[in-house]
């Protein structure tokens, strides 16, 4: 038991280091920057490039080529510098770079044709020996005038291109990029001495206009001084003759103003006085009617039993001594009718 149980742990362990062993020993990463092309011992380059990621690499059977997916740089500077000479016979050294890169999907063809290594060399033969044929053409003018040397190096990608082709690879439009042109020393000195009497031809052609100009702009800055002095003064009147018109116009509606203030309070006033006087009046006519109206009130039936019943109200009889043997005192004080005749005047 003690046995099985070890074995079984070994072969878990066995297990678990050929999952992981296998797959980094059974095959190869191609990275991001780089094209696979794969050679086996019975089919020879398969005919297929490959990209990023993991493929199958059998040991002792399978062999592989890296070969750079991006842009490729080849230098004729310093002392690789490419020495030809102008139309006029001139020699020149040329300083450039030209830029390449595989053409995708073609990096299987360029290793069956046995050029995954050396393919270098045979573009930096092939673009050599053109461009010292098409640079040729350039004339000592075209080569100081920089449009016309980027005319004629984007002129040269389409021919290089056509004569790369064989070698599986391919320039973008600006692949050829001149660096610096430069004659052959003593040629040169002379070429920079003439340049430095034009370039100093045309300063004392540019001091001389800049003088001119300077002149007619001072005369012209006179010009429009006056111009606008004359102007400011001719604005400065209206402007005068503007604000006096403006204050007299404020003078007058002012007067306007408190005319019709004085004109306005004293009409309020002649109304206010007006209106007081006949609340007065009809105040006084009021009362004076109200009056009347009581006191025929009081003159009637009614109004005569209202003064009894306000006058019985307001009587006070006192401390009488009254004699009750005397004959007149029912007479007098025992009936009504005695009473209405003392209070309502009966």
């Amino acid at each position: 038991m003690k046995l099985s149980g070890l074995f079984g742990v070994q072969g878990i362990s066995l297990m678990i280091i050929l999952i992981w062993a296998l797959p980094n020993s059974c095959t190869t990463y191609i990275y991001p920057d780089e094209i696979g092309v794969r050679r086996s011992l019975s089919g020879g380059i398969e005919n297929e490039d490959f990209h990023q990621g993991r493929h199958l690499d059998l040991p002792l059977y399978h062999m592989w080529y890296r070969l750079p997916r991006t842009l490729q740089y080849l230098e004729f500077t310093d002392a690789s510098d490419l020495d030809l000479r102008t139309r006029e016979g001139n020699l020149i050294h040329v300083s450039l770079t030209i830029i390449y890169r595989i053409v995708p999907e073609q990096a299987h063809l360029l290793a069956r044709e046995g050029l995954a290594t050396n393919y270098p060399d045979r573009v930096r033969s092939a673009a050599e020996g053109f461009l010292l044929e098409h640079l040729a053409q350039m004339s000592n003018s075209n080569i100081q005038d920089p449009e016309k040397r980027q005319e004629i190096a984007l002129s040269a990608v389409p021919q290089l291109n056509k004569r790369l082709t064989q070698y599986h690879v391919s320039l973008p439009r600006d692949g050829v990029v001149i660096r610096s042109i430069s004659f052959d020393g003593p040629y040169e000195a002379r070429l920079q001495a003439k340049q430095l009497f034009a370039v100093q031809a045309e300063l004392d052609t540019a001091k001389e206009n800049e003088s001119k100009a300077k002149q007619k702009t001072d005369t012209v800055q006179k010009g429009i001084d006056k111009d606008v002095a004359v102007e400011r003064e001719d604005w400065n009147q209206r402007i005068e003759l503007a604000r006096k018109a403006t204050e007299t116009e404020i003078a007058i509606i002012q007067a306007q103003a408190v005319e019709y203030d004085k004109r306005v309070r004293a009409e309020a006033d002649a109304e206010y006085e007006k209106l007081v006087a006949q609340g007065d009046r009809m105040i006084s006519e009021a009362e004076a009617l109200g009056e009347k109206l009581r006191a025929e009130a009081l003159t009637s039936r009614a109004g005569r039993t209202y003064s009894a019943i306000q006058a019985v109200r307001k009587f006070k009889l006192g401390r009488i001594q009254l004699n009750s043997y005397d004959p007149e005192f029912l007479q007098r004080f025992g009936s009504m009718a005695a009473w209405r005749r003392f209070f309502g005047g009966e």
